[in-house]
């Protein structure tokens, strides 16, 4: 790109819009940022090497001369598609700069139940219907641990955190508007797929270390552990992260068939794959029986129409979740809809005169 731009500029198709000083300037920091030589080419060289990579890296005494890399054609760069992803750490939910709990995401939620006192929590229990009156609220529900009689909870007020996937299914006490809004959010369809290896082949064999590798392929990406580098004996990766019409494939196979083709699929990458391959699972968020799907998914069109119904409070009754905000998919997406309806749903009970 930095070279493209620079032979522009050189052919005074800017002249129009970048002055003649600052074209100077241009020029030269396009040379810095794109490796360029003095002749404004991105050429087989020093330059580009140090960027790029080189054939033979340098070292020390006689076999010490570094060799450099070839870089690939324009045509070549392009027909790869690299750019779909290429980007990827510059968006807005993908930054670079993101920290991974310790434990998995998972640990987030369970340092939030740490912190709250006696059984607020309770576990295991299916809802299996939602009712609202002038008075309150009552929710039914099964205990699937322990079994038994249907059992019901009352309350004044009702945040319900279920996901639209399955909230579609559970009679409720609502207005038209929300109620009609539940059921216009189809859900993502995504399928996971951890593979654990005897060892940690791609950083001792090819020294990769944590990112990400995207491709083509029905799995889409394999993404490498960032921690951990360098440990002995066995390891897991992301062996694919499935997505669109690939993900209700991969749902209707059974979930050891699932680890199979994603070790096929990933043999494409790394031949270690076969001899390394030890065990795997794999996840279908729509076989899952307490999300039926992975996220949300808005259109425009929708949340146009839908979304606004969906955040009210009905009654006594309000919604929260990452179905309930700008960033779907995201567990900040669904804290920031949690503190906005509970900073409304206070003010309404404060000016009916009640306390929260």
């Amino acid at each position: 790109m930095s070279e493209l731009l620079a032979k522009c500029t050189q052919q005074h198709a800017l002249d129009q819009v970048v002055s003649q000083q600052d074209q100077e300037l241009l020029l030269e920091s396009l040379r810095n940022w794109g490796a360029l030589d003095h002749r404004f080419g991105y050429v087989k060289g020093k330059e580009s090497s140090e960027r790029r990579g080189f054939a033979r890296y340098p070292g020390g005494g006689l076999a010490g001369k570094p060799e450099f890399s070839e870089p690939f054609s324009v045509h070549d760069v392009l027909q790869s598609r690299l750019w779909t992803t290429l980007a990827a750490g510059n968006n807005y939910e993908m930054q670079t700069t993101m920290f991974q709990p310790v434990g998995g995401m998972d640990q987030i939620g369970k340092a939030f139940a740490r912190h709250l006192s006696g059984n607020v929590i309770r576990y295991n229990a299916k809802v299996t219907g939602i009712d609202q009156d002038a008075q309150g609220v009552s929710v039914r529900w099964q205990d699937t641990a322990a079994g038994g009689d249907e059992q019901v909870a009352t309350a004044d007020w009702c945040i319900c955190t279920i996901p639209l996937s399955i909230l579609s299914r559970i009679p409720l006490t609502a207005g038209d508007a929300m109620t009609t809004a539940i059921t216009k959010v189809p859900y993502a369809a995504s399928v996971k797929v951890g593979l654990q290896f005897k060892r940690r082949f791609w950083e001792e064999d090819e020294a990769i270390y944590g990112g990400i590798s995207y491709t083509d392929l029905p799995i889409t990406l394999i993404s490498y552990p960032s921690t951990g580098y360098h440990s002995r004996g066995k390891a897991v990766l992301l062996g694919g992260y499935v997505w669109g019409l690939e993900a209700f494939e991969f749902t209707s196979m059974s979930p050891a068939e699932r680890v199979r083709k994603a070790v096929e699929y990933g043999t494409q990458l790394h031949r270690q794959y076969p001899q390394e391959f030890d065990t795997g699972i794999a996840v279908g968020w729509h076989r899952v029986p307490f999300t039926h799907g992975c996220f949300g998914m808005w259109s425009e069109q929708v949340r146009a129409e839908h979304y606004e119904n969906l955040c009210q409070i009905d009654g006594r009754i309000a919604l929260a979740g990452e179905h309930v905000s700008y960033i779907p998919a995201w567990q900040e997406g669904a804290i920031l809809s949690a503190h906005d309806v509970v900073e409304r749903l206070h003010h309404k009970i404060v000016a009916q005169g009640g306390h929260t």
